[in-house]
């Protein structure tokens, strides 16, 4: 018997409650029992609709964003207004001479004290945003792409043939005069007047590239996307043990690949293949296991279905 309003009003939300989880968990089980080649591109889809409402909050920033990167080259602009106030200060202080190795790096050390460094996610709100000159001088802060952008077109102003180049975790600028902003031992891309070209070895830096973009972003965002990606492995014939053996996986391999690059310059990169392996055993454990728990019942008794196993979503 209820003998407050306030148990009454708890026992009526939760009886309303209950046909929206059936109906969640009768989407689930409908989802569940459809072919495999139709059940995983689904999954798969509505994990990247997840993963670009989390990562990438803002469409038209992401829409720039991915037009942008096919031609980063483009956003070199030597001759932007907002540039001009930049380019007569470094004129002004610039050593008299030909553009040289020298010139590179006084360009360089220009940039780093005009726009100090700050990660994507805090300037736009973005897991990651390539800007135009006009974006980073009316910002002010930029990671590695926005300050590559700015030195490219400082240095096409004085006259020194700049490009973009990226090994998937940095961007630098490239000249006939050498390299300057930071560069890597392998360009992974490199946008030249043919066309952009890939490098394959620089693919090899993908690993590490994956994990230094895992550290540096927001781990409660990070939590949202393991808790969707985990609830898409369920299945109505998962035992509960199962599942959780998988989610706990998960967890561990999330936050091992984050300790392990959060140094890029460093990374542990055992420690970054150990989280990736979890993460791999998380999704594949499911599949061996689900088949074994069904042949090899407890206690003698016959296998227990739906009620013995974790919902599915």
């Amino acid at each position: 018997m209820l003998k407050s309003q306030s148990q009454k009003q708890a026992y009526a939300a939760s009886r309303r409650l209950k046909p929206a989880a059936r109906g969640v968990i009768g989407v689930g089980s409908k989802l569940n029992n459809l072919r495999w080649y139709v059940r995983w591109p689904i999954k798969w889809a509505v994990f990247g609709i997840a993963y670009t409402v989390v990562c990438f909050p803002y469409p038209t920033r992401l829409v720039r964003h991915v037009s942008r990167w096919c031609n980063p080259n483009a956003l070199i602009e030597p001759h932007a207004p907002a540039i001009e106030p930049l380019v007569g200060e470094l004129l002004s202080k610039l050593p008299a001479g030909p553009p040289s190795w020298d010139t590179l790096a006084f360009v360089e050390r220009f940039v780093y004290l005009h726009v100090p460094y700050e990660w994507d996610w805090n300037t736009w709100g973005m897991a990651d945003y390539i800007p135009t000159v006009a974006e980073v001088i009316a910002q002010g802060r930029e990671d590695c792409d926005g300050r590559a952008v700015l030195d490219a077109s400082l240095l096409e102003r004085i006259g020194v043939p700049s490009r973009l180049v990226t090994d998937f975790t940095h961007v630098w600028v490239a000249t006939d005069l050498g390299q300057t902003m930071g560069p890597r031992p392998h360009e992974a891309i490199e946008v030249t007047e043919k066309g952009m070209r890939l490098n394959v070895r620089g693919l090899l830096e993908a690993p590490r590239a994956l994990a230094y973009g895992v550290s540096v972003f927001p781990v409660e965002r990070q939590l949202i996307l393991l808790v969707v990606f985990w609830l898409l492995l369920l299945d109505r014939r998962m035992r509960t043990l199962i599942g959780a053996t998988s989610l706990v996986c998960l967890v561990a391999g999330l936050f091992a690949v984050r300790y392990g690059g959060r140094d890029p310059n460093a990374p542990t990169t055992l420690l970054t293949w150990l989280g990736l392996l979890a993460v791999v055993f998380a999704v594949v454990f499911p599949m061996f296991a689900r088949p074994l728990a069904a042949k090899v019942p407890s206690d003698g008794a016959a296998p227990q279905e739906a009620s013995d196993s974790t919902a599915p979503v």
